[in-house]
């Protein structure tokens, strides 16, 4: 299916489809249903509750992306929107929450991959390769000179959440897979790392 994906890089004119795949991605997740990918945008310090506050960040995401402020990369198949990645230069992440501690100079300016989100139906297919793979085109795009990622340790204890809660920053295979290196390790998950000039 990778082949027939289609990635773009997010801006105001995506709005409508990135709503659509977001109402429709946590069927058997749906305490996060009122995320929106908002999570790292909240302030340091501010509650954070996607089930009582998930129109509230609907509406705050869209305004984002209808200004142009926001990042990352859809994944389409026959023109239907069926994959995200939250990806941008650090700089543009405003609240790294846990994550902050994989910093090491705060100069410094990679491009940072935070979440992936793909439609029940498309799981399992290679939807978020194709993200990853668009991550590496963008960070390029941008200048970053690399890329970061954070995900969790394949052993880490999931509190028996559903898989693709557990791994949404996408497991550690796929991003070795792709040539990214770990770098740190953080415990119950790792930084990865993969410099953009490698093409």
């Amino acid at each position: 299916m990778a082949a027939d994906l289609e990635i773009v890089e997010l801006g105001p004119e995506q709005v409508d489809d990135y709503l659509a795949l977001f109402d429709d991605a946590f069927r058997e997740f749906p305490d996060w249903a009122g995320c929106y990918c908002a999570f790292y945008d909240a302030p340091a310090g501010q509650p954070f509750d996607p089930e009582e506050d998930g129109s509230r960040h609907r509406a705050d995401r869209a305004a984002l992306i209808r200004s142009g402020r926001a990042h990352g990369l859809l994944a389409y198949l026959d023109g239907d929107p069926i994959g995200w990645c939250n990806v941008a230069p650090r700089s543009r992440i405003p609240n790294l929450r846990r994550f902050a501690e994989a910093i090491v100079d705060p100069g410094d300016e990679p491009a940072v991959v935070m979440c992936f989100v793909i439609h029940p139906d498309h799981r399992g297919q290679g939807v978020a390769r194709a993200l990853l793979a668009g991550a590496l085109d963008a960070a390029r795009r941008w200048g970053s000179p690399w890329v970061e990622g954070y995900p969790a340790r394949p052993d880490a204890d999931t509190d028996g959440l559903p898989w693709a809660a557990a791994f949404y920053k996408g497991p550690l295979s796929m991003y070795e897979s792709a040539g990214f290196t770990v770098t740190r390790d953080m415990g119950d998950w790792v930084v990865v790392r993969r410099d953009v000039a490698r093409g």
